[in-house]
């Protein structure tokens, strides 16, 4: 029902989304959730047809990639280095029979990016800088892991043909090169979209 309402575009709140996922992952909602409204827009400006393979990069839940794939026409596709995460995305897309989305457990840095066309990334590494922050303790946190996944996903975008889009969330924006142009800013500049010139 949930993502009859979104597909619907009837309103719903993303604490009452939310409780989808188990108590222990909710509080961390604020900071490693996108929330609906921003999802759907990301989603429709990323994909806004069926040729279109979008690759979430730290795709945790999989809040984006799901929301995506019912309010767009786009295929989504979730990386997700923490198994337990993507075991919980991967049940929620069972349990709602959800298409056009999946999730793979693996790093990013084993994740070629030519296979896609377009890109989410809602700052999956701050973890490593910011302890505090953490999920859970499923996967290692170190301050030169940001610094390392950083320049691999600047490195992959930097590579890919021009007309790519990128779309950042809350980010430093290390991971944008220098050859991505900025085309909008959204939900108070925290949403920026971005284009390989």
């Amino acid at each position: 029902m949930l993502f009859k309402w979104i597909k619907a575009n009837k309103k719903i709140g993303d604490e009452e989304f939310d409780k989808i996922y188990p108590d222990t992952l909710r509080s961390k909602a604020d900071t490693h959730f996108t929330p609906i409204q921003v999802s759907k827009t990301a989603a429709r400006l990323l994909a806004p047809g069926s040729d279109v393979k979008v690759l979430d990069i730290g795709a945790g839940v999989g809040k984006f990639c799901t929301i995506g794939s019912v309010c767009s026409k786009g295929y989504f596709v979730g990386v997700e280095q923490r198994k337990g995460l993507c075991t919980i995305a991967r049940g929620v897309c069972e349990r709602y029979k959800l298409n056009n989305v999946e999730f793979i457990h693996s790093n990013i840095t084993d994740i070629p990016f030519e296979e896609y066309n377009a890109f989410y990334f809602f700052n999956p590494f701050m973890e490593n800088i910011c302890p505090r922050e953490k999920i859970n303790n499923e996967v290692e946190l170190r301050k030169e892991l940001y610094q390392e996944y950083s320049a691999y996903v600047r490195e992959q975008l930097a590579q890919m043909p021009k007309g790519t889009q990128l779309v950042t969330y809350y980010s430093y924006l290390m991971e944008v090169p220098p050859n991505y142009a900025l085309k909008r800013s959204l939900f108070d500049n925290k949403l920026k979209v971005w284009e390989r010139v």
